[in-house]
């Protein structure tokens, strides 16, 4: 198994070494974005107008990821089905708290899906 995963890892490193060279920009930004919101919740800013929660976080993260490293409909709807096992693995372990918040990304990941394929449907008849 090990064996199979290098050799798709080298039939693909092309590919990725293109990507992160053409997203290298959206990256940068991406991940100033995540940090500077992380930044922010753990400070109590905006508090009294705004709580930034992790929910707030993961939903910004996922529209910056659509926005600036052109992440596709297929991409986000992978996402939510790894948390929709991830929720319920944590439902079976008894860790309510994180399966309730592990279905709402989920549920997060599939509506900007569905959105995106909508967006995706049109671009293609134009």
């Amino acid at each position: 198994m090990k064996r199979h995963l290098i050799v798709y890892y080298q039939q693909n490193l092309e590919k990725i070494e293109n990507w992160s060279k053409n997203h290298l920009a959206g990256l940068f930004i991406f991940n100033i974005l995540i940090i500077s919101l992380l930044l922010l919740k753990s400070g109590g800013y905006f508090y009294p107008y705004y709580t930034i929660t992790i929910n707030s976080v993961v939903f910004i993260g996922f529209i910056g990821s659509i926005i600036l490293l052109g992440v596709r409909s297929k991409v986000l709807f992978l996402i939510a089905f790894i948390f929709w096992l991830f929720a319920g693995y944590m439902r079976v372990i008894g860790i309510e708290v994180w399966a309730e918040r592990t279905s709402l990304y989920t549920y997060q990941a599939i509506l900007l899906g569905v959105i995106l394929v909508f967006i995706e449907s049109v671009r293609e008849r134009n």
